[in-house]
């Protein structure tokens, strides 16, 4: 029997574009403090000063790495935790991530202030920028662990639906970074110090505003020290693992070009990549967050082996998400003169046009480097692992740097830029030589570049999908379980239950969830495994456990609540929970 085709209900793309704004400000957050601060020291402490925040940018993805993995593999494990129906461990792997986080950050934090020297010459710093770099250091090492801490709390938050609190936190430290910047450099004259330590006063308030929620007792997730479970740390890495090598190649890649630009162009060449590298954090959150939103999602569907929801979500991201790169990186290169003058403002001068190149060039590698980015995320959360590193080398290390290295002896800071769109080419040539290898053939459509492993969720013929949008179409549902349970040869009982069920659930639903005026779906997968047959219900009206109504039937009445009566009449197990403001419940019967 081959799977029904029905029209998409359009939940995944939503719920896509509803996660998407904060993982952008997960990216985005480091970025704007580097461009506050990179803005100060233009204008207040001169180009040598930019040179140094230049020389510092890669600790930048350092701390990403860091940060990578314990959030990535804390959020690929929580995800398929969830997918999986068991919620109830999230509390301990939180309780574990924010534990190792803090401890990890606050040794960090202690060698940076121990010995910032040893950290400035491992940065290239020269004699004449060492000092100012070392008390750079030790002014933002102050605020490492908020930092770190903070961004985990960001991505907890998402699934208690707390992302105002998150948006409160980053304004509050953006508004006390150019207070404490003004306070520390134009009024004390603490210098690069001053400037590191606005930053960390910066991340202290973000960190304190997010942790607070989890202090109050209303939070679901709880940080609960005797909940930790101390072997779940090693999935915790291995699933961090992936994303934390990608970051720490392109922290490797940003020493490297900046050695081989401070030996063949200097440090006009250094201000100028500082002022790219800083801004490009801002602009590479669009990309970033519309490949981190393919990781959060992808880690769910990869661990209910949902195989169309998986096609629907790289379908999503592939148009809308790689569609809005477009647009955000077309309108930066228009914007090139603008962002310039942001940090030089005489066009005679070396800096400014080497930056104003940067400006224009840079942004045109951001669409094709979001694609190579997203579809690995995809291949690491259906353990696809060979491809995911062999792309975060060449994207951090090989393709850009060895670019660069032969690019800019002869062009010079254009060298650098083309080295990014370059980086970009090699990494997509890589994955369409992977995904051709698996499929014996070249690749010619989405499902062909999906690359599912063998044994990978439910066959097509065994499984149907149904979108349900409205009443007429929440009544006709039993119709169409019931042809499918008859052709797979299910006895008369348990076909009349579930096509019965299906219907009485699909209606209360739509009665109950679809009325508030907003634009809401449902959508319903019905899977044959074995003797078992699994029935799942996904809308995303408000929170509602009907395992719980369950348990409130009234036995006098037995109209009442009669679809619920017959799912737990027939059912082996009835499981709910609430995932990214989806209600979520699996049946097998």
């Amino acid at each position: 029997m081959n799977s029904m085709k029905t029209p998409r209900s359009g939940m995944i793309p939503r719920l896509y574009m509803k996660l998407l704004p904060i993982q952008i400000v997960l990216v985005i957050i480091g970025g704007l403090n580097a461009v506050i601060d990179n803005a100060f020291a233009a204008n207040l402490l001169g180009p040598d000063a930019m040179a140094v925040t230049g020389l510092f940018s890669p600790v930048s993805n350092l701390l990403n790495a860091v940060n990578m993995l314990f959030f990535g593999g804390a959020q690929v494990l929580c995800g398929k935790y969830l997918g999986k129906q068991m919620a109830d461990r999230t509390g301990s792997i939180f309780s574990l991530d924010v534990a190792a986080v803090a401890a990890v950050s606050v040794v960090l934090s202690a060698a940076c202030e121990a010995v910032p020297g040893l950290f400035s010459t491992a940065l290239g710093a020269s004699s004449a920028l060492a000092g100012d770099l070392s008390g750079y250091i030790r002014g933002f090492a102050l605020g490492l662990p908020f930092l770190c801490l903070g961004t985990q709390f960001t991505a907890f938050l998402q699934l208690e639906h707390q992302e105002k609190r998150t948006y409160t936190a980053i304004g509050a430290m953006f508004v006390l970074n150019i207070f404490f910047n003004w306070l520390f450099i134009a009024v004390f004259g603490l210098g690069l110090f001053g400037l590191g330590l606005s930053t960390s006063a910066g991340y202290c308030v973000f960190c304190l505003i997010q942790g607070i929620y989890y202090l109050g007792g209303r939070s679901v997730i709880r940080f609960d020290l005797k909940s930790i479970s101390f072997s779940d740390l090693k999935d915790i890495l291995v699933n961090g693992i992936p994303g934390a090598v990608s970051q720490g190649c392109i922290f490797a890649r940003g020493i490297l070009i900046n050695r081989i630009i401070a030996g063949f162009v200097g440090s006009a060449g250094l201000a100028a990549y500082s002022a790219i590298a800083s801004f490009g954090c801002v602009y590479w959150a669009v990309p970033a967050g519309v490949t981190s939103a393919v990781i959060v999602l992808g880690s769910v569907c990869a661990g209910e082996e949902d195989r169309a929801g998986l096609r629907e979500l790289m379908r999503t991201f592939l148009t809308r998400g790689v569609g809005l790169v477009i647009l955000v990186s077309a309108a930066l290169s228009m914007c090139c003169v603008p962002l310039t003058r942001l940090f030089f403002r005489d066009p005679a001068e070396d800096v400014y046009r080497m930056t104003l190149a940067g400006f224009m060039l840079f942004p045109l590698s951001s669409p094709l480097s979001a694609f190579t980015v997203g579809l690995s995320n995809y291949y690491h959360c259906i353990q696809r692992e060979r491809i995911v590193r062999i792309v975060s080398v060449i994207d951090g290390i090989a393709g850009v740097s060895l670019s660069a290295l032969l690019l800019v002896p002869f062009m010079g800071m254009n060298g650098v830029w083309a080295a990014q769109i370059l980086g970009g080419i090699m990494c997509a040539a890589a994955l369409y030589l992977y995904a051709s290898k698996v499929n014996g053939r070249p690749v010619s459509s989405l499902e062909s570049l999906m690359c599912y492993p063998e044994g990978f969720g439910v066959p097509d013929e065994d499984r149907i999908d149904i979108p349900v949008r409205s009443m007429d179409e929440a009544v006709s549902i039993s119709r169409t379980v019931w042809a499918f349970c008859e052709a797979h040869g299910i006895d008369a009982r348990r076909k009349n239950c579930v096509s019965l069920c299906m219907e009485e659930l699909a209606g209360n639903i739509v009665r109950h969830g679809f009325g508030d005026g907003k634009k809401h779906s449902l959508d319903i997968r019905v899977t044959l495994t074995g003797d078992e047959i699994r029935l799942c219900l996904k809308d995303d009206c408000r929170a509602f456990d009907p395992t719980e109504a369950s348990k409130l039937f009234d036995p006098d009445d037995k109209a009442h609540n009669i679809g619920l009566r017959i799912a737990a009449g027939i059912t082996r197990s009835m499981t709910y929970q609430n995932t990214f403001g989806l209600n979520i419940l699996q049946i097998i019967v």
